[in-house]
């Protein structure tokens, strides 16, 4: 599979007023990957904001499957546009049928009382290697997938789960470096929708790591059931970006994993909260 170029990717097209088409990207398996859709409906809603609003959060539903064959349409419901706050309902469909939806605010910024989560502590990106280059040599039992780059190139601090540890273990934390590796421009919500492309490449890892479960085992089901983002601080999606995600719960065939997203600065840039669904046939 040729590496999809991210910019591309978010470069809408735009045939009738607040509808978007967006192209789709190969993936090994027949489901497009959920964290385009994120990125697309944040860039669709954005189209039709004013410049001076960046966006601030998103709540998505993944409602069914896309097709990665098949071009994405969005339509745009502008719901309010206040004073300070623009708000946007995203539905997209493929041949007709909605497959995802998503609310997305948009605020300018205002003063106010500040504190963050602490930074945490982590070996620094150049002295890991990136994902796909950890098997590019190896005879580790992985999907060819792992061994090639991607549109975010992403470097785990600690050991990724492909494959996982024999026993579970403890894994309250998971720290993994990402960033766009070609040069964006200087488009806030082009970093914004990136890191949206990004926040759901790793974020359910530490329940592998937790449960000692092969995310490539037979009879496994795995899916993002539904998506939120809050925005905290202006970013640079093509400069490193730290994610400490963890699992604080799993039950019901579901599990939710947590993300805070630093830059190198340390500033606490954006939270993510996923809840994806888990079965593993015994």
């Amino acid at each position: 599979m040729d590496v999809p170029r991210l910019q591309d990717l978010l470069d809408l097209a735009e045939p009738d007023a607040d509808r978007f088409l967006g192209r789709t990207q190969p993936m090994p398996k027949l489901r497009l990957f959920g964290g385009l859709l994120l990125a697309q409906s944040i860039a669709a809603a954005g189209r039709t904001v004013a410049d001076d609003r960046p966006v601030h959060s998103m709540h998505a539903l993944f409602v069914r499957p896309a097709d990665p064959t098949d071009l994405v349409e969005y339509t745009v419901d502008r719901i309010r546009d206040g004073g300070a706050t623009s708000a946007r309902r995203v539905i997209a469909r493929q041949g007709g049928v909605e497959v995802f939806t998503a609310l997305v605010s948009f605020q300018r910024g205002r003063d106010g009382v500040r504190h963050q989560a602490e930074f945490p502590r982590a070996t620094e990106p150049e002295e890991l290697l990136p994902l796909h280059e950890r098997f590019a040599d190896s005879d580790v039992p992985v999907p060819d997938w792992w061994r090639k780059p991607r549109a975010i190139e992403l470097r785990h601090v600690d050991d990724p789960p492909y494959p996982p540890p024999v026993e579970p273990s403890d894994a309250s934390r998971h720290l993994v470096w990402m960033r766009a590796p070609e040069k964006l421009p200087d488009d806030p919500l082009l970093h914004a929708c990136a890191l949206a492309y990004a926040s759901d490449m790793t974020l359910l890892e530490p329940v592998f790591l937790l449960h000692g479960v092969d995310r490539h085992a037979k009879g496994l089901q795995l899916a993002s059931l539904d998506h939120a983002m809050w925005f905290h601080e202006d970013l640079r999606a093509d400069e490193w970006l730290l994610y400490d995600q963890d699992c604080p719960v799993a039950a019901g065939g579901r599990v939710l994993g947590r993300g805070n997203v630093f830059d190198r600065s340390g500033r606490h840039v954006a939270t993510v909260a996923q809840e994806g669904l888990l079965r593993i046939e015994r």
